[in-house]
């Protein structure tokens, strides 16, 4: 997350270029792969003979260490179990904030909040973002749907609970990494009806709508504007 690095016994090890792609498969396949595959995905323009041979290389130019990174047989090629990944910590954090919005979540009500720094503070770089294979451009942008959903998922517990400030947070998060995602935008408006600041979520419902028509063509949902002509009725009418 945030880049490649290879970290053994507290200290980073210099990996070359072929060996980091390499790696970097293995890890966002989660699978063993085979020797062909792992060829033609790391040199699509090398004719059969000649990326075996570019994969060759990259494994035999992989860091020596006191034990494999790369698990290799005839014909396959898998990650060493020993390897720990910055992404499955991530993504396991991810998952189980997703969970606790969710009707069908399996978490025990007395179970605390998932801590989401860590994986914040991982994703607020995204996946290896020099690199433009199609293998990392589909993990990446998975990686980021991943990171707006648990955002959007902790306003929602955060709001529940009446802790206003932190739901309005990572409201506010979710729409910095996806200025046009309205689920996101209906977080912060949520979030300022539920604390009374309705003043607030007119003024937001507002920029929405202008950055939908300007960028889009487009209006916010009527699900949204209904709920935005309730508020303001309500308002209207206080005694």
């Amino acid at each position: 997350m945030g880049g490649f690095d290879l970290r053994y016994g507290g200290r980073s090890v210099l990996v070359a270029p072929a060996g980091r792609r390499l790696l970097s498969l293995l890890v966002l396949s989660r699978r063993t792969l085979t020797r062909e595959y792992v060829a033609e995905k790391l040199w699509p323009d090398a004719a059969g003979t000649r990326a075996a041979g570019c994969l060759r290389s990259a494994l035999w130019r992989l860091p020596k260490l006191d034990r494999p990174l790369v698990i290799a047989t005839a014909s396959t090629l898998q990650l060493s179990q020993d390897i720990e990944t910055d992404l499955a910590a991530t993504e396991d954090i991810l998952r189980r904030a997703i969970a606790w919005s969710q009707p069908s979540g399996r978490v025990p009500p007395d179970t605390p909040l998932p801590d989401t720094a860590r994986a914040d503070q991982a994703l607020s770089s995204d996946l290896l973002p020099q690199d433009w294979d199609d293998w990392v451009i589909v993990e990446r942008e998975r990686l980021h749907q991943m990171r707006l959903h648990a955002l959007e998922s902790l306003a929602r517990v955060h709001r529940a609970a009446g802790r206003f400030g932190e739901a309005l947070d990572a409201a506010l998060r979710a729409v910095a990494g996806e200025p046009l995602r309205e689920s996101a935008h209906r977080q912060v408006i949520e979030t300022y009806l539920a604390e009374g600041n309705t003043g607030e979520a007119i003024r937001h419902f507002d920029e929405l709508r202008h950055l939908l028509r300007t960028e889009l063509g487009l209006e916010p949902s009527p699900p949204l504007c209904r709920r935005m002509g309730s508020a303001v009725q309500a308002m209207r009418t206080r005694p």
